[in-house]
């Protein structure tokens, strides 16, 4: 693939990952954006999610700037929300949900985080996935450009 068109993790990004392992999973909480225009047919897609820890941390996986891959990112909720608002005329709605009964987070609270796994590419990493590795289970974090987040259950190989 060509640099140019690859995007890829930054340093400090990569640091709150590392800064993230072995910290014990308290809760995931999305932030979950509505699309209303159109009332019989309501979009939603997830912007971000967040990873809160027993200790208090907590690091958020999102949409770049150029939303073209992931990163580690600050929300700031109630800012995004008052944007969306006064842009969109609150067809645009933002929700922060907590998934940890979902079912694809239902058995991760209370469990170790034992690597954020990135794929390196020469000497930079690719911002274009991830793995959560939980020890015996782990999901994957991916983006698309016109879906958001998307998240999985990664099966060891």
């Amino acid at each position: 693939m060509d640099k140019q068109n690859s995007t890829y993790f930054t340093t400090e990004a990569l640091a709150k990952m590392v800064h993230a392992q072995g910290k014990t999973l308290a809760q995931i909480v999305i932030i979950l954006w509505q699309n209303a225009f159109d009332p019989n047919n309501s979009l939603e897609i997830i912007d971000s999610l967040q990873l809160r820890f027993t200790d208090g941390e907590r690091i958020t996986i999102g949409c770049n700037e150029n939303g073209d891959g992931l990163d580690v990112v600050e929300p700031n909720f109630q800012e995004t929300k008052k944007h969306l608002d006064t842009e969109f005329g609150g067809k645009i709605k933002l929700h922060v949900l907590d998934a940890s009964k979902t079912k694809m987070w239902e058995t991760i609270p209370g469990k170790v985080l034992k690597s954020m796994r990135v794929t390196r590419e020469e000497e930079n990493y690719k911002a274009d996935s991830l793995v959560l590795d939980f020890g015996d289970e782990g999901r994957t974090i991916a983006i698309s450009p016109n879906d958001g987040l998307l998240i999985d259950y990664f099966e060891q190989v």
